[in-house]
């Protein structure tokens, strides 16, 4: 009976034994299970969480494209795409745009207006399971490149040799590059570059002359307001301080002359960010506050302008299809081809009250606002004719062709355009002596207000808009001016006078960027002269604006011979275009954004 009793207990025990053996296994494996999961759940919680991190880094990079693309559409006067997705780093990003309220016009104390336009801008992405929205409220502001005195779209190089004053609005898109032989004075309390600005050529060397710039006034043009000027110092005006190029955006350590480590002593000088603040703000016992000459490092940001495509005949469209023009090789112009086509017209063309169309055969062609051939109507007003322009022909074996308008004629034969546009173009045009232009007469005065603009180079000879002055511009490839004294005699080797001529409108032209040893001639030649105007005057009441390269006018800046000598520079912003009834027809905008708050 022991025997199997104790048998059967030490099965039991056995069975016991097994049954906690088993369930150690299991509460063990259970435990590995749970850590397992927990491990599990805990990498998933990180894998969210980077998820959540890269989508929300998304969508908040998304913002800043998306606010650039809604300025350059407004920019380009194109309605903005307001849904839809950005692929930012190879992912989607989806974005949705809203107005909110209504556009306003912002008047500045000196009279320069604006229009602002508050928008919000929303942008959601998802990564590895996590989604995340990113939102900003901007308020867009379009300004009138004509309320400029000088409007750069890249780069703007100032080395006048005369002394130059400049009243009006200075603004680079790019970087600002200043000095000369003389004395350049910017009158205004508005001096901008989006990158740097600096005491030195662009194109190699040590820039000479004096820059005077105004201390911060609110209205400049205010005859009664303070008007005091502090030196921009180069290199050389620094003396024995230690300086790459001057005071300015190089000048990034400072100068503690007596090592104090405060920048307030005898001969100590402020890093320029902080003392451009100092050196041009309000004068002693001002009341007003700002600051003429900011930088990039003061926060100045890019003002989106037209693309060059806004003064060619066709301009593509954004997805290169859904257009009414396309190219046909054979006869190498664009023909109509509606809603199959890759280009539409161009801006400028598009609206013209006047077309004036060179084709490939020389011939001219003519229509008004709604499509109407006044070819014949015009015949005396507008010819064909060429002018010789050496800096597109060395040579000067040949001319460059042009659509030639006597504004005055025009005006007498009924079709001057009622919208104050015209535009003209050669349907072939190339460079050098390719580059068919435009040639304006009898403008002297203006039967209206007018803008003429050109997909090729515009030659305005003789006074322009002098009597009973208008609001008036000229926009083109190039701007080249020729005196009253001009009467298309000029060949190759002669340099004819030029006598004291007067044009009062705004340009957009074009340029090239200066590099190394190749010198694009600077604002002082942003409009382009043929003649020898060697102590002669000219004088230009307007705004200067450069915000694309020449595509057909590419012949390079060149002193002397039989290209030209330079003029007396008179020239100066015009004060009319502070009033925003009073700027030329089809002012182009450029436009900024002003963060007002994210989340």
């Amino acid at each position: 009976m022991r025997g199997h009793g104790a048998a059967r207990a030490g099965g039991e025990r056995a069975g016991v034994a097994l049954v906690y053996a088993v369930f150690g296994t299991f509460v063990v494996a259970s435990m590995v299970a749970v850590m397992f999961t927990l491990a599990g759940a805990s990498g998933a919680r990180a894998d969210v969480q980077r998820g959540a991190a890269r989508a929300r880094l998304l969508a908040e990079g998304a913002l800043s494209v998306v606010e650039k693309d809604l300025r350059a559409s407004l920019a380009n006067w194109e309605d903005p795409v307001l849904e839809g997705t950005k692929t930012i780093a190879g992912k989607d990003v989806r974005f949705l745009i809203r107005e909110l309220g209504v556009r306003q016009t912002s008047v500045d104390s000196s009279g320069v207006a604006s229009i602002v336009q508050p928008f919000e801008i929303q942008t959601t992405s998802a990564e590895d399971g996590a989604q995340r929205t990113a939102r900003t409220i901007v308020n867009v502001e379009w300004m009138p490149l004509f309320q400029f005195a000088v409007f750069y779209g890249t780069d703007l190089e100032i080395h006048a040799g005369p002394d130059l004053t400049l009243r009006g609005r200075v603004h680079s898109n790019g970087d600002m590059y200043l000095g000369g032989g003389s004395t350049i004075t910017l009158d205004t309390n508005y001096v901008r570059a989006v990158g740097d600005i600096y005491r030195m050529n662009k194109h190699g060397g040590a820039a000479a002359g004096s820059v005077d710039i105004r201390r911060y006034v609110d209205d400049p043009f205010d005859s009664g307001a303070p008007s005091e000027f502090e030196r921009m110092l180069s290199q050389d005006q620094f003396g024995a301080t230690s300086t790459t190029s001057g005071y300015d955006s190089n000048f990034t350590a400072g100068y503690d002359a007596d090592g104090d480590g405060l920048f307030n002593g005898p001969g100590d000088w402020l890093p320029f960010e902080f003392g451009a603040a100092e050196l041009w703000g309000p004068p002693s016992g001002s009341s007003g506050t700002g600051q003429t000459v900011m930088t990039g490092q003061h926060g100045v940001t890019e003002a989106v302008t037209p693309d060059v495509g806004s003064i060619q005949m066709y301009e593509e469209t954004a997805s290169g299809t859904g257009g009414d023009y396309r190219f046909d090789e054979e006869s190498g112009t664009y023909i109509e081809d509606p809603g199959n086509g890759t280009h539409d017209r161009g801006y400028f063309y598009d609206n013209a009250g006047l077309a004036v169309i060179v084709d490939g055969n020389g011939q001219l062609r003519v229509t008004d606002a709604a499509g109407n051939d006044v070819t014949v109507d015009v015949a005396g007003a507008i010819t064909v004719d060429e002018v010789a322009d050496m800096r597109q022909s060395d040579s000067g074996s040949e001319g460059t062709p042009v659509a030639r308008i006597d504004l005055e004629l025009l005006a007498a034969t009924g079709h001057f355009p009622a919208n104050g546009l015209v535009y003209a173009s050669h349907e072939l045009l190339g460079e050098g002596t390719d580059a068919g232009g435009l040639m304006l007469t009898g403008g002297a005065e203006l039967a209206q207000s007018l803008t003429v603009a050109s997909s090729g180079p515009v030659y305005v000879q003789g006074d322009y808009n002098v009597t009973d002055k208008r609001s008036a511009a000229v926009i083109g490839d190039a701007v080249n001016l020729l005196s009253n004294a001009w009467d298309g005699s000029k060949a190759p080797g002669t340099l004819p006078d030029a006598t004291e001529t007067t044009y009062n409108f705004a340009m957009i032209t074009g340029s090239y960027s200066s590099e190394s040893g190749r010198y694009n001639g600077g604002l002082e030649n942003l409009p382009r002269f043929h003649e020898d105007w060697a102590g002669v005057a000219c004088n230009i009441a307007g705004s200067f604006v450069n915000i694309f390269d020449s595509e057909h006018a590419t012949g390079d800046w060149a002193y002397g011979g039989d290209r030209y000598t330079a003029p007396v520079r008179n020239w100066q912003y015009d004060p009319l275009f502070n009033d925003v009834e009073s700027l030329p027809p089809f002012t182009p905008m450029a436009v900024t954004a002003t963060g007002v708050v994210s989340w």
